[in-house]
């Protein structure tokens, strides 16, 4: 029996305005995309408001010496990262990358779908568990679920087995495909902006411990969907 993805939130529930500016910048300036989630990415949620500032600082300086930007862009994306960071809370950069992979649309199919936020998964009228999936992709034979954790690395570090609050959900995920066998493959995956070998490391973690079913999306990943998403 296929399962769905049901019982969700509207995206507009986590939007901000701060997210808005900071998904419009990157899509209307996608070369400066990979510095500015790398900056994203670093943040840790006990930063004080002096780190974060240098850490702006830092990257739009990168930026700048690259010649990835304008002085006029690089100022510009100066402003809207003091506000996304220093004027808003930690959860804001979870909630930006639901709402940058929201946005993207699925990464396993092509053609038309539904997206569903913050739901839960059913096996028809059976609620499989009271974890929440972040964001659903459902297609006409694919049901895509994508658990979004800014930095993968950090989250996703040893122990993950079954039995504790991470590897709970993980082997949730990894179980979907074989529990719900029927009209719609599901594809289970876990997203995030860490880079290559960030990336790299989470698939050895999850292949060591046998979540071999999830497929892992990190910031290369994400660049290119945005990038055909451009054309």
């Amino acid at each position: 029996m296929s399962c769905s993805c049901r019982n969700g939130k509207r995206l507009s529930s986590i939007q901000t305005r701060q997210i808005e500016k900071l998904i419009d910048f990157i899509k209307e300036n996608p070369e400066a995309f990979r510095l500015v989630l790398e900056v994203v990415n670093s943040f840790r949620p006990t930063d004080n408001e002096r780190v974060k500032a240098e850490r702006v600082f830092l990257a739009v300086r990168d930026i700048l010496e690259l010649r990835l930007l304008s002085y006029g862009k690089a100022g510009k994306v100066l402003e809207i990262l003091k506000e996304f960071f220093i004027e808003g809370s930690d959860k804001q950069r979870g909630d930006f990358l639901e709402i940058l992979i929201s946005k993207l649309g699925p990464f396993t199919f092509r053609g038309r779908y539904r997206r569903n936020n913050q739901c839960k998964v059913f096996k028809g009228q059976e609620k499989l568990s009271d974890k929440e999936i972040d964001v659903a992709f459902s297609g006409r034979e694919v049901l895509e679920l994508h658990e979004c954790k800014v930095n993968m690395v950090r989250q996703w570090r040893d122990p993950l087995n079954r039995r504790g609050k991470r590897g709970g959900k993980l082997s949730f995920l990894n179980s979907l495909p074989g529990e719900c066998r029927g009209e719609k493959r599901v594809v289970p995956c876990c997203s995030g902006l860490d880079g290559e070998l960030g990336t790299e490391y989470v698939r050895l973690v999850f292949k060591f411990y046998g979540y071999r079913n999830i497929k892992v999306i990190g910031r290369e990943e994400i660049f290119k969907k945005l990038l055909e998403r451009l054309k």
